[in-house]
């Protein structure tokens, strides 16, 4: 065999062996687009629709929210109408005692008074 058939032969190989590279890098190249476009639409869809499902969340914890201090403030005026209503019943009890305690304590006083002169 000669240099000449030798190179040919060597010059063949090598032009083969590098369409056949060529050739699937060419492929690789295509489908890694197509997978990596497709991971990128489903990425894209998954967020999208965990954006919705927060929106949802939020909007249902924001009104639970809500109601909560309706119920709340109006438990807390319900509280404060019942405690002034209990406090006014409290002073009137009180001031009957007082009242008759004074009343005891002015008669004992008299009582005091004349026993002095």
């Amino acid at each position: 065999m000669s240099f000449l058939e030798l190179f040919t032969l060597v010059a063949s190989s090598v032009a083969i062996f590098g369409l056949i590279v060529g050739i699937f890098a060419v492929y690789n190249g295509r489908m890694t687009r197509r997978e990596v476009s497709r991971e990128i639409r489903e990425t894209q869809e998954s967020t999208e629709r965990i954006i919705a499902d927060s929106r949802k969340a939020t909007e249902r914890v924001t009104a639970e929210t809500q109601r909560l201090i309706v119920e709340g403030r109006e438990s807390t005026e319900r509280l404060i109408i019942e405690g002034r209503e209990s406090t006014e019943k409290l002073i009137m009890e009180i001031w009957g005692r007082s009242e008759a305690i004074l009343k005891m304590m002015s008669e004992e006083h008299k009582a005091m008074l004349e026993r002095v002169r």
